[in-house]
């Protein structure tokens, strides 16, 4: 269940891009590169990276370019990690999709 009490639900998803890329230019800075590294080491133009600091605004492909760099990966995919489901549940989806398969034959043989 998301918190909806934590502050952060009631910022705009602008003011959250940005405040990614700000915290991506502390991450570079604090490694002492420069913009222009940056874009050589991740194969991303030093114009990106600029517009990712001040905007947040990027594909997913070079999130995980940067992320790459920085060391990130692995916490980049955690963010989305998915709990074991448990044997009801497991039940439950197999059950969902045999009667959607059985909707789909009646359908065809009705034809």
């Amino acid at each position: 269940m998301l918190d909806f009490i934590n502050p952060v639900y009631a910022k705009a998803d602008a003011e959250i891009l940005r405040e990614i890329g700000k915290r991506l230019k502390q991450r570079r800075i604090g490694n002492d590169w420069t913009q222009l590294e940056l874009a050589k080491a991740t194969g991303i133009s030093k114009d990106q990276i600029s517009k990712i600091e001040r905007t947040g605004r990027t594909s997913l492909a070079t999130l995980v370019a940067v992320s790459r760099k920085f060391g990130l990966l692995q916490q980049l995919l955690a963010v989305y990690e998915t709990p074991e489901l448990t044997p009801m549940q497991k039940y439950e989806i197999e059950q969902k999709t045999a009667k959607i398969k059985k909707k789909k034959r009646v359908k065809r043989g009705k034809r």
